[in-house]
């Protein structure tokens, strides 16, 4: 803060419970990938950052320069870090700071955030893009970097159109064999997951180290973070589409139980519900609309239709998961 163009410090989060399950494990496993590759890349490329709501400081005249804060999206944190941004204030992110913070551990919990995280960044992409797109300040490179980086939360809706098609696009596919060489041509997509994989690694041994094991242990979690993606792309579907028709919704708190490692909660929390909620319900379906596929494959011709197997047993599992976790949270 001795430079007087910088508006705010962010610093790296730490994970106090990150042990405690396989589901705050896979969220640190996310969350680290944020703030240890597109954090550092973004701001050692001087591209917009975003302040990630708690472990950081702002300069209270960035604040008020910059419009102050505003409540009409769900993200207010993001909102505020573009805002001042596009006023030339300088963002310092330091990721050898560790801030420790406590991941949900509900269903509900997580789902609350998520769908905070996902609504409130289409609704911040509504609301700044297109003068972050007119900026005559603003490189093309800073452009198209705020253009992905709040179409971010878009990616769950893209998986979940995807998702539900693929069935159908297995029966076409069997049906119009002369139009086989352009599902082969979607099988290039699969590039983008070797890519994740590839960029997630180097996450991964960053903080754990190298080595086989490591490696092997990288994969496992790979695979179930892959998983979880996909199992809360309903919900994160109507929060994105919700934050796209501006559709208004109130701030929901994200219960906290002061857990650390694997210390077991006795979920007395006034902000969690007993209830089993209606997505649940609609995963569950989604689980055997899924497991319709697998057996599909076998079905469709002599040989089988396996080129989407892998996808589909993805979407099973993710599917199965969360419904299984769902009906836990509830007892």
């Amino acid at each position: 803060f001795q430079n007087s163009a910088v508006g705010v410090v962010q610093t790296r989060w730490g994970h106090l419970n990150r042990e405690y399950s396989v589901w705050t494990s896979i969220q640190a496993f996310a969350l680290d990938a944020h703030f240890l590759l597109e954090q550092i890349g973004r701001n050692q490329q001087q591209h917009f950052i975003n302040f990630n709501g708690t472990a950081g400081v702002w300069r209270k005249s960035c604040i008020i320069n910059a419009g102050n804060w505003e409540g009409d999206t769900l993200t207010e944190d993001l909102d505020l870090s573009y805002r001042a941004q596009l006023k030339q204030w300088k963002f310092v992110y330091l990721d050898q700071v560790v801030t420790p913070a406590e991941l949900p551990v509900t269903l509900e919990a997580i789902r609350s955030q998520q769908f905070r995280w996902n609504k409130g960044g289409a609704e911040n992409f509504q609301k700044m893009i297109r003068r972050v797109l007119t900026d005559s300040e603003l490189s093309l490179g800073v452009k198209v970097n705020a253009l992905v980086h709040l179409l971010n939360s878009t990616m769950f809706l893209n998986v979940m159109i995807v998702a539900v098609l693929s069935i159908p696009v297995l029966f076409i596919k069997t049906q119009f064999q002369a139009l086989s060489f352009l599902f082969d041509l979607g099988s290039l997509f699969v590039l983008s997951t070797l890519i994740f994989y590839g960029c997630y690694w180097f996450v991964h041994r960053s903080l754990f180290g190298s080595g086989v094991l490591s490696f092997i242990q990288y994969t496992g979690r790979f695979i179930l973070f892959y998983c979880l993606v996909i199992g809360f792309s309903i919900h994160n579907s109507v929060a994105v589409l919700e934050g796209h028709l501006g559709k208004k919704s109130a701030f929901i708190r994200t219960p906290k139980f002061n857990i650390k490692n694997r210390e077991k909660t006795s979920n007395k929390n006034q902000y969690q519900s007993k209830k089993i909620s209606i997505y649940t319900a609609i995963e569950l379906c989604f689980a055997f609309y899924f497991l319709w596929g697998l057996y599909s494959a076998f079905q469709l011709s002599a040989l089988g239709e396996f080129w989407l197997f892998p996808f589909h047993l993805l979407l099973f599992v993710g599917f199965c998961s969360i419904t299984i976790f769902g009906f836990q949270q509830s007892r």
